[in-house]
């Protein structure tokens, strides 16, 4: 129901006073509340971290300590997870649990494919061990229920899936117990390959992230690659299995992410972490990838975590930063991509003094909400801060309106 003033309310009572009116007419004048940093409760759940939006299904995965992997609703107008605790329905009890995450560095990821959004995670056969990880893969049936099964038999860990919207041949790339790349298309396993130019570590490609599955290029790959000593941006294509390197510039690139901008006519654009101090954004002129925006952390702080959505026609990148002197993440920030509509700014408070990690977008009814997990941090015993990440540390998740 679409919003009426005061004003209004008051004209259509019976036999309204002259000073209801006087009111309602200084109500209809005042001006709108200014924005500022926030913070608001999603859950008080303190084992809910690395939880992942699914946001055509409205719904968050996510693993407890123990390891079993859950389905819980979000309300679409709240932005609060439905139960509270996380816990809705258990998708499988042999997932990651608190001790294996630190070893796969992820936990559940969707995928979106034409039939609508799936997940894998890690999933073990026998005991918790690197030899027994298998790639697992839960979809919903139409009764609200879930099937999880292994990709195949092979020793694989820590998938990611691909993001282009209703795509028919999604797909997923994951490491075995050597941090050995590979991808795979999801109803596919035969179709594996290794991603050869992509050192061996527990680092995660990024796959390219689009709305519109008829933009060329969208079925590939993003990862940085040290070349003369120089983390440089590559990107490999899925359907000839090939790879590209983008960037020749200076400075050391870390998180890279692709995806279509709907403010550049959807074509692709990719940011990349540099020296973890700047946000640079590259797109193509010319037939020649060139860095096209530039957003600098603001002296001694460093960026954590960014990630890219879009909304209402233009692209973010929300982020954590680290504040000097403590050297822990204890904000979220967010950004835009355009020159000639700039936004930076910090979203959360100050104080109290918390650690704020794993920054997350789910879009609300009442726009994009950005969420992450808040944690207290640890005294030493030189009285310095330092982070905690544990559950035993942690407020639940949060969530921060930033005022788009």
């Amino acid at each position: 129901m679409p919003h009426r003033s005061v004003l209004t309310h008051v004209l259509r009572a019976c036999r309204p006073s002259l000073a209801a009116l006087s009111l309602a007419a200084l109500a209809v004048q005042a001006p709108a509340q200014t924005w500022s940093p926030n913070e608001s409760q999603a859950s008080a759940e303190a084992e809910l971290i690395d939880y992942e939006f699914s946001q055509t299904r409205a719904q968050i995965a996510w693993n407890d300590t123990l390891g079993n992997l859950w389905v819980a609703n979000v309300d679409r107008a709240t932005g609060k997870f439905i139960p509270a605790d996380g816990r809705g329905l258990v998708v499988d009890p042999d997932s990651m649990t608190f001790q294996d995450a630190q070893k796969t560095k992820n936990g559940p990821e969707w995928v979106p494919t034409a039939a609508g959004d799936i997940l894998v995670h890690t999933k073990y056969v026998g005991r918790h061990t690197d030899g027994n990880s298998r790639i697992g893969v839960a979809v919903p049936r139409t009764d609200g229920t879930w099937t999880s099964t292994v990709l195949s038999d092979a020793v694989r860990k820590a998938p990611y899936g691909s993001n282009v919207v209703g795509d028919p041949a999604s797909r997923i790339s994951y490491v075995d117990n050597r941090e050995v790349h590979y991808w795979a298309e999801t109803a596919s396993p035969a179709s594996e390959r290794r991603i050869a130019d992509f050192p061996d570590s527990n680092y995660p490609v990024r796959h390219v992230i689009c709305s519109r599955p008829d933009i060329p290029g969208t079925r590939a790959v993003v990862y940085p690659v040290t070349v003369n000593g120089v983390d440089q941006v590559f990107y490999r294509d899925f359907d000839s299995n090939s790879s590209q390197q983008l960037t020749f510039d200076a400075g050391q690139k870390y998180e890279v992410w692709m995806w279509c901008a709907p403010e550049y006519g959807h074509e692709l654009v990719f940011f990349t972490l540099v020296d973890q101090t700047e946000l640079r954004v590259y797109r193509k002129v010319s037939g020649q990838w060139t860095a096209v925006y530039s957003q600098p952390a603001p002296k001694g702080n460093q960026i954590f975590s960014p990630e890219p959505f879009t909304w209402n026609g233009r692209s973010f990148i929300f982020m954590a930063q680290s504040v000097r002197p403590n050297k822990f993440r204890s904000e979220v920030w967010i950004s835009s991509i355009d020159a000639t509509a700039p936004v930076f700014k910090r979203i959360t408070p100050t104080e109290p003094l918390r650690t704020r990690t794993d920054p997350e977008v789910f879009i609300t009814d009442a726009g994009p909400r950005i969420y992450f997990n808040k944690l207290t941090p640890d005294v030493s015993d030189s009285g310095r801060y330092k982070p905690c990440r544990k559950p035993n540390c942690s407020e639940g998740v949060w969530f921060a309106d930033p005022g788009l």
